[in-house]
This record gives structure tokens, sequence and C-alpha cells, in this order.
């Protein structure tokens, strides 16, 4: 992430972009590196961009996540990128 947005019209623009919003939400969550949100691992693949997801090292039914598991977000019905820019993140 390059700077965080600073005023309502910069977030809309920034947060436009998916990429952005998961880098964001990802550097907020895991500052010392992603951990997984199941097991705890701190053994992850690198970020897959296709499916927008990590993997976990260990073996167990849930092993790849996207930023979302486990937060507010996980299963709510509206867009999490949708409501980034208005959640004040």
């Amino acid at each position: 992430m390059n700077r965080e947005p600073k005023s309502l019209q910069d977030a809309i623009v920034y947060f436009s972009n998916p990429d952005n919003c998961i880098s964001y939400l990802a550097a907020k969550r895991w500052p010392n590196g992603v951990i997984c949100p199941i097991c705890g691992s701190e053994k992850v693949s690198a970020f897959n961009p296709t499916r927008k997801t990590w993997k976990c090292s260990k073996h167990h039914s849930k092993r790849e996540f996207s930023v979302k598991v486990g937060s507010l977000a996980e299963d709510s019905a509206i867009g999490w990128i949708n409501g980034l820019p208005r959640s004040g993140c």
C-alpha cells in the first residue's frame, strides 16, 4: 500500500480497485505477515492473485482462505469491496 486515503473521494477512487482493498485489509489485519485464521500457522503460501487467496501449509479442511475469513465481512450480504470506503477502515 502506497498511502492511506485521506478523504472519502480518495477512498472511493483507491478502493475501487479490488487489489488495493485486499492489500489494505491484509496489511491492517496481519501487520507482521499473513497468518492462517483457522489454525494460526505462520506457514502460508504466497498470495494467489487469480483466486485472491492464501493457502495454509498445514492440512485441514479450510486451508485456502481470503482476507475475509474470520472477519465480520465473512458472511456479510454486502459486498466487502463496495462497503470498504463506507466502513471507515
